[in-house]
Order: structure tokens, then C-alpha cells, then sequence
């Protein structure tokens, strides 16, 4: 059992290292990708399969702790999903309305829109990293 606790473990912080490493990987222009989506997704079930064996096994589990960390994870996972939904709408919708080979000002105006994901991926990282806050500092 404490070899499956190790790799949900190492599962789960390769989940949070995944929503991190997105978010500085396109800091310049923020986006939520959609491995930050897949992180998201690893941290929330792999926290919940590690809650499943402490609360099996003989330790005492901290349930404010858990409830917190649960609800940061689950915003976190539906900020991503969000998201990614508009990133993926704003992808679909700006490829439709690429300017004609001859050039022109629609296509400026296109490039110069902002992401619409922005917002959501600094939430999901922010989320994050007050999820690790937590689980560091509350006892």
C-alpha cells in the first residue's frame, strides 16, 4: 500500500508541476493549454485516490485541510476546463476570420485581441499554488 501511496504521490505532483510549467511556459502571452487542463484533471483524481488510502489507514487525516485543498482543486479544475473551452472557441473563431493572403486591417484587428483564456490561467495558477500553500503550511 505504501508503494501505491509513493506513485499517486509522485502522480500527483508531476499534475501540479504540469499546471505550473504551463503557465510560465506561455507567461508572455497567457493561455490556458490544454495540459493544464490534463493537470488539473491528475491532481483532483489523484488527490482523492490518496485521500481514499489515508482515510483507510491508521493515521489521523486533518478534514478541514482536505475539504479546503478539495475545494481549491475543484476550481482550479473547473477554471481550467473553462478555460480551455474559450481557448479552444478563440482558436476556432480566429482561424475562421484569417485575413486573405493580399493583407488588409481585419487581420491586425484579429492579432490584437486578447486572449480570452487569460484571465482563467492565471486563476488556475494562482489556484495552484495556494493548493501547495495548504497543504504546506495548515496543520
Amino acid at each position: 500500500m505504501e508503494i501505491l501511496r509513493e506513485i499517486l504521490l509522485a502522480l500527483h505532483l508531476i499534475g501540479m508541476a504540469i499546471i505550473v510549467g504551463g503557465y510560465f511556459t506561455l507567461i508572455r502571452s497567457p493561455k490556458v493549454a490544454p495540459g493544464m487542463l490534463h493537470g488539473a484533471y491528475l491532481q483532483l483524481i489523484t488527490g482523492l485516490l490518496l485521500l481514499t488510502i489515508a482515510e483507510m489507514g491508521d493515521g489521523n487525516v486533518n478534514h478541514m485541510k482536505i475539504g479546503i485543498k478539495l475545494l481549491i482543486a475543484i476550481l482550479v479544475t473547473v477554471f481550467a476546463f473553462i478555460g480551455n473551452k474559450k481557448q479552444k472557441a478563440f482558436a476556432a473563431g480566429s482561424a475562421a476570420n484569417v485575413a486573405p493572403a493580399g493583407g488588409g486591417t481585419d487581420g491586425a484587428v484579429a492579432t490584437a485581441v486578447k486572449n480570452p483564456s487569460a484571465t482563467m490561467a492565471h486563476l488556475v495558477f494562482a489556484g495552484a499554488i495556494i493548493n501547495v500553500l495548504v497543504a504546506v503550511f495548515v496543520h
